[in-house]
């Protein structure tokens, strides 16, 4: 019964850490694909602004 608990609980641990990449992914992703590109944004606004007032 112990060697049972620890086989499932060693298959569910490496399930987990080898499907929840796929499932998580595409999300992550497009967070963090819009989190750049709000800083590129930004960072260009900045140096627009600052070209601006010659700085």
């Amino acid at each position: 019964m112990k060697e049972t608990g620890i086989f499932i609980a060693i298959f569910a641990g490496a399930f987990i850490s080898i499907c929840l990449p796929f499932f998580l992914s595409g999300k992550w992703l497009k967070e963090a694909e819009d989190k750049a590109r709000a800083r590129r944004i930004a960072d260009a606004k900045m140096n627009a602004r600052l070209l601006r007032l010659n700085i």
